[in-house]
């Protein structure tokens, strides 16, 4: 090799050194769990609006009515479903950032995959105290026809301030799996998935909503059902007096399938509803910790 060769090739020495990536730690999120409630009642709202028609048919399978025809009957009791559904989301998202801030004072890049799973059952739990009753309502509603305000009078005369507790503890387990899927169970699994396929976010993204919701909805489901029996038949069948008749009711109809009859609407629903929570949820805290961030200068 001539000299001339050898001087345009730089030194070696000289060459800057490959360094492996190296992780930048997440900075903690700022959002309170008073704004994540705040989160939650908008996306409870948003997703109630959309998803309405098929709480209709899912109410009408599993108590064996005709389902409705018109589209406008598909959306008797969407206002109560509002007031109801919003507070619902509102203290299942609240309660959950509660758990993960304040007991177990971690941040959400900290958590366990059984902290997370654990909150977010604890969350569902607190929100039953809200759905049961509300959603008493909408059940006797959407099978007479009356208005929110003359339901409410004609269910109060006739049954008393006593009975909106009727479903009550069905309705805690159903939550407590149903908040367990979508607001535990998909942050878990998305968290793998990213660090797996970081190339594949829309895929992890859709996997981790689907697995979620077939979760939440498959595994709360006969609670569902024996729940909408005991509500929409009220005191009128004593064989829905207590949980324990209802379901060896429901059993006797049908073995174990019975449990989940109406499986199909509600899980397109809690499917769709894992989507639109936590994109809501996610890009909500994603904004309020933007801008509040540090300006560099």
């Amino acid at each position: 090799m001539s000299a001339s060769a050898q001087k345009q090739q730089p030194p070696q020495e000289l060459m800057p050194p490959q360094r492996p990536h190296q992780h930048q730690p997440t900075r903690p999120s700022t959002v309170t769990p008073a704004e994540h409630t705040a989160i939650g009642a908008l996306g409870g709202t948003v997703e109630v609006c959309i998803m309405q028609p098929l709480v209709g048919i899912k109410n009408a399978l599993q108590e064996g009515r005709p389902i409705p025809r018109h589209p406008a009957h598909l959306y008797r009791g969407l206002l109560m479903n509002i007031v109801s559904m919003a507070p619902i989301t509102a203290s299942q998202f609240g309660t959950n950032r509660l758990m993960q801030t304040v007991v177990l004072n971690k941040s959400e890049a900290d958590l366990t995959p059984l902290e997370r799973f654990g909150s977010a059952g604890v969350a569902g739990a607190v929100s039953a105290f809200i759905a049961s009753p509300s959603e008493l309502i909408i059940i006797q509603q959407q099978k007479s026809g009356r208005s929110l305000s003359a339901e409410t009078s004609h269910f109060m005369q006739t049954y008393g301030a006593s009975s909106l507790v009727r479903g009550l503890i069905p309705a805690i387990g159903r939550e407590m799996l149903y908040a367990a899927g979508y607001l535990g169970l998909f942050p878990i699994i998305k968290q793998n998935l990213d660090e797996k396929m970081p190339e594949s976010p829309g895929l992890s993204l859709v996997v981790s909503g689907v697995t979620g919701g077939v979760f939440a909805a498959f595994c709360s489901h006969p609670f569902d059902t024996a729940k909408t029996r005991m509500q929409a038949f009220m005191y009128s069948k004593p064989e829905y007096a207590n949980l324990r008749s209802t379901f060896a009711t429901i059993y006797k109809e049908g073995g174990l399938p019975r449990f989940w009859k109406g499986l199909a609407p509600r899980m397109l629903r809690i499917v769709c509803a894992t989507f639109i929570l936590n994109s809501l949820r996610t890009n909500s805290v994603e904004y309020l910790d933007a801008v509040r961030a540090p300006k560099s200068l």
